[in-house]
């Protein structure tokens, strides 16, 4: 391990008392499950993980908006980022909360093709949810921004995600060039080595301007993290994507997601207004 490294790409050495951040999602999640009417632990593949929550529009032919959470690819579950439906459920769309299966029980390039495998599937339910498939946004925390931008950069390698099926993706405080995970505390659990770098790191290829995005971070996060962030908006401005960037106040990691909690939040409002100026 490097401490340097350690400092910069590990939030947990920068945020003091990180279960706070959590026990208040548990408790909203759980009060969001008990709110609204859901379709739980829906399999999408053949992992012990490859399942999601599927959370009805009222009105059909509504978008599809898909949430993939954090944990640095070998933690945490959907049930604690089921408030994100709050966030979203007044603009009238179908949510999805996504799982997927975690290291060190599987190569971080096998979840990556599952998360691939899991949005084409997603895709192809369209008639079955009654939303609109030609808009599918998705949106991903950490871990889950990496993966998304995975699955979205042109590899040519089977986890590539076809072009056209994402409209937008937000991007949350990921990791796109993931060599620095090489040496910090948590690599004994995720167990990336030197080889599979490149074709783990997004930053490294080229992206199809069919899809937009946002990519934001908290202004509180480590120096390297903010970049990893504006490098990648930039490396996606340079493909001819549409993208807006931005560092948000003073937010950290973890408070970065309170910004999901309600229709009013900076990042469910973003995702609402994409969603109200494509139904007109």
């Amino acid at each position: 391990m490097n401490p340097a490294i350690e400092s910069q790409f590990n939030p947990r050495t920068t945020v003091p008392d990180v279960g706070i951040y959590t026990s208040r999602g548990d408790k909203l999640s759980a009060e969001a499950r008990a709110r609204y009417t859901f379709e739980s632990d829906v399999r999408y593949g053949k992992g012990p993980l490859a399942d999601l929550d599927f959370f009805p529009a009222k009105s059909a032919g509504r978008p599809l908006v898909v949430f993939l959470h954090g944990g640095y690819w070998r933690a945490r579950d959907k049930k604690d980022y089921s408030f994100v439906v709050n966030g979203l459920v007044s603009a009238d769309c179908s949510v999805v909360v996504m799982n997927y299966d975690l290291c060190p029980a599987v190569k971080l390039s096998e979840i990556v093709q599952q998360v691939k495998d899991g949005l084409v599937w997603l895709a192809s339910q369209a008639e079955r949810w009654n939303f609109d498939p030609k808009q599918i946004y998705v949106s991903g925390h950490s871990a889950g921004a990496h993966l998304l931008a995975a699955v979205l950069a042109q590899t040519g390698e089977s986890y590539q995600l076809p072009t056209g099926i994402i409209k937008k993706a937000y991007l949350l405080s990921g990791v796109y060039d993931v060599e620095p995970v090489l040496d910090i505390s948590v690599n004994e659990e995720i167990r990336l080595l030197p080889e599979e770098v490149h074709a783990m790191s997004p930053l490294r290829f080229t992206f199809s301007p069919e899809t937009s995005y946002e990519i934001l971070v908290g202004g509180g996060e480590p120096r390297d993290w903010i970049r990893e962030s504006s490098r990648f908006a930039e490396h996606l401005k340079h493909q001819g994507c549409a993208v807006h960037y931005q560092t948000i106040g003073d937010l950290n990691h973890y408070s970065l997601m309170f910004e999901f909690e309600t229709p009013e939040g900076l990042i469910s409002s973003r995702i609402r207004k994409d969603l109200e100026a494509s139904s007109k």
